[in-house]
């Protein structure tokens, strides 16, 4: 009987030691995860064995950094929930990292509540509460924080000078930055402050700033880079590049990154060229651009090679790389890889759908497209501008037109307003099914005033059905608006001449082209080939 007892124990204690190995081995593979930026791979691990006990309390707060990086408010709330029934809510790494999760996930009011219960804070704490202000846009209670705070960091100075930046106020982002101790103000500082004005669009500040900088790291360089590349002066952005001794995959990435922003693909794959000659081995980031540059440009055979380097290398699949080769195969009109990718992807966001919807809408494929919106609403993804954009064009093209009401119909359910591009869609797709009537009306009681595509797919939509009442009415529209809006009025009257001649009112045609010669614009005559 002893020794059964005895035995009985031995595997009792044998088998916590080895749950509290595995619990170990979990944090630290929960940890690696979120220092490795994949937060989704944190939050899995974490799902799939918390349950059976062998992950420990202690990988709460890299959950929670997991959560705070995706935005995941849900997954956040379900944690604060597990905190709070497992006893350690009062914890100061647990609950710092609480007020940190529900502030940049957004919900400033549990942060704050999280933060006022806490029974220990600590600095940490304090610029965490002061960076969900800033994030919220609150600089008030932010620099209510900052002036009771005991014991600021250069992270505290950092926090408080980047959120008057990032909020436009870069005169006061300029003042906190020359109240910093000297001790404090590090080339952090220094670059949060550059990065201030490069947000803002103030180069010339930027640059200057730059230029005094005691030190300088890769990061700063590329914020400078990147800035001259987001304002178009490509000239300026790639002096910079070239002005540096050495650089890294950083800076690298902002000139490929640049490169594809403003549509210089050849320039682009010739910068990711010339950094691999250099031994520097691309990542995610770089991937994303040149997959960007692919798209743009209808590059397959480089974007299926591209896709193959990815796998060669071990390139992590993340969400951004995903959506990225969705989108190359959709626009170049592979369609059948970009939907073997979509259909693997197991959480698919809105970039994801809306990459998909608009390739099966641009290459004529326009009942797929709707199908695929309509399976984007059963997963609970709310569709954007975009989403709404590309199925109407494709209900046109298509025509969709009940179902393109539809979606239209939608748009305030969504919380989103029509633009002159959504109106003009919908005036062309009910043009093209011949309902002139229904359209104008749609025109006459737009919000915005139509502009001269709306105007123009109306009267194309005359012209296919030879409708001259409904084009003398799109005129008689035309000319009532403000000059700002007539832009193209020689183009309209040639247009309704062209209508009136389909119509056979041969009077009323050379009336309106001796008007559109009066007005000084000349009609290039026709020609054949017949000799």
């Amino acid at each position: 009987m002893k020794t059964t007892v005895a035995a009985k124990e031995i595997i009792i204690k044998s088998q916590a030691f080895e749950l509290q190995n595995l619990s170990s081995n979990w944090f630290y593979s929960i940890r690696n995860c979120v220092d490795q930026k994949k937060p989704e791979s944190a939050i899995l691990i974490y799902s799939r064995n918390h349950g059976n006990g062998s992950i420990g309390l202690d990988s709460i707060p890299s959950v929670l950094k997991a959560c705070a990086s995706l935005f995941n408010h849900r997954f956040g709330t379900e944690m604060h929930c597990e905190s709070i029934k497992s006893g350690v809510e009062g914890d100061v790494m647990v609950g710092t990292s609480l007020v940190d999760m529900y502030g940049k996930c957004g919900d400033i009011v549990s942060s704050r509540k999280v933060f006022d219960y806490m029974p220990e804070r600590n600095v940490v704490t304090w610029n965490a509460m002061i960076g969900g202000y800033v994030r919220s846009g609150d600089m008030g209670s932010a620099l209510g924080f900052f002036e009771t705070m005991e014991g600021r960091t250069s992270a505290t100075w950092n926090e408080i000078i980047g959120g008057y930046a990032k909020n436009g106020d870069v005169a006061m982002a300029r003042r906190v930055f020359e109240s910093v101790p000297e001790g404090l103000k590090n080339v952090v500082t220094w670059t949060v402050m550059v990065d201030g004005y490069v947000r803002n669009g103030d180069m010339e500040a930027a640059e200057e700033m730059f230029e005094v900088m005691p030190e300088r790291n890769f990061y700063v360089c590329s914020v400078i880079i990147s800035g001259y590349f987001r304002k178009g002066d490509v000239v300026k952005g790639r002096g910079f590049f070239d002005r540096m001794f050495s650089r890294n995959l950083v800076c690298w990435n902002t000139l490929i990154a640049g490169y594809a922003q403003n549509g210089m693909c050849a320039e682009a794959l010739d910068a990711f060229m010339n950094m691999e000659a250099e031994g520097i081995e691309p990542d995610e980031v770089t991937v994303v651009s040149v997959l960007s540059v692919c798209a743009q440009s209808g590059m397959l055979e480089v974007g299926k090679e591209i896709h193959e380097m990815i796998v060669q290398k071990g390139i992590d699949l993340n969400e951004y790389v995903v959506n990225g080769l969705v989108d190359m195969y959709a626009k170049c009109g592979d369609l059948g890889n970009a939907r073997l990718i979509f259909e693997g992807i197991p959480s698919k966001n809105y970039a994801t759908w809306n990459s998909l919807i608009a390739g099966f809408s641009i290459h004529g494929h326009c009942k797929e497209a709707f199908e695929f919106f309509m399976r984007m609403e059963e997963s609970g993804i709310k569709a954007d501008g975009v989403t709404i954009l590309s199925v109407l064009s494709a209900c046109a093209h298509g025509g969709l037109v009940e179902e393109g009401l539809e979606v239209f119909s939608k748009m305030e359910q969504y919380g989103l307003t029509a633009n002159t591009k959504h109106y003009g869609c919908v005036v062309h797709m009910l043009g093209r099914a011949g309902k002139l009537q229904e359209a104008m009306d749609l025109v006459e009681g737009m919000p915005v005033l139509p502009n001269d595509t709306v105007l123009g797919s109306l009267l194309g939509a005359c012209q296919i059905h030879s409708d001259a009442a409904m084009a003398d009415k799109v005129l008689e529209l035309v000319g009532k608006l403000n000059s700002d809006y007539r832009s193209n009025d020689n183009g309209h009257y040639l247009v309704l001449a062209n209508i009136y001649a389909a119509c056979e009112r041969w009077e009323a045609a050379e009336r309106l082209r001796a008007v559109f010669a009066d007005k000084g614009s000349d009609i290039i005559p026709g020609c054949s080939a017949i000799m």
